[in-house]
């Protein structure tokens, strides 16, 4: 893993911990829960591309995706995802 994947690395799995945490927390919102669920899914799919070598790929086509989208974003997925994404990312004409 070249240093951006090893500091991503090890900030997923920060992120991974904090989102157990919260699961386990029985005071916690049971209208969160499911988007808590989605986020470590996402997160625990992000990690395993990056501990088997497919990290930054798209999950259809094979391409690379954006570098500078998967420092903001590393859980994205697909080419289409970072279309969407660069849609916010627009920034005003006035």
């Amino acid at each position: 893993m070249e240093a951006f994947e090893q500091k991503l690395y090890l900030e997923l799995r920060k992120s991974r911990t904090e989102l157990m945490m919260q699961l386990s927390n029985t005071k916690g919102s049971p209208l969160v829960k499911p988007l808590i669920e989605e986020e470590l899914r996402d997160i625990n799919s992000a990690i395993e591309k990056l501990e088997n070598g497919t990290f930054g790929r798209c999950e259809i086509s094979g391409e690379l995706l954006p570098h500078e989208l998967l420092q903001m974003v590393p859980t994205l997925k697909t080419v289409e995802d970072c279309g969407k994404l660069e849609h916010y990312l627009c920034k005003p004409l006035f």
